[in-house]
């Protein structure tokens, strides 16, 4: 196989790379909003203090720190 031929594929998989790590932060950022959301409803039985929302707000930093981990991990290859 020649050089030209391989150029193509290789900025294929390059492009494959990048969309599946956008894909795992648009889902890390849908988690991270919906448990955003949960601990802002404001329930009858919520808790005073805002301790509902802190610890929402935790998790949610908690999703977004593990999926920024994972986007760098180098085996997140297509076909890897």
């Amino acid at each position: 196989m020649n050089m030209h031929s391989s150029r193509p594929h290789q900025e294929s998989l390059a492009l494959d790379q990048r969309v599946l790590v956008l894909e795992d932060r648009v889902t890390a950022l849908t988690e991270a909003l919906r448990v955003l959301a949960h601990g802002l409803e404001d329930l009858p039985a919520a808790e005073p203090g805002g301790r509902r929302a802190a610890e929402a707000a935790r998790q949610a930093y908690d999703l977004l720190l593990v999926a920024g981990q994972r986007a760098s991990e180098p085996d997140r290859r297509p076909g890897a």
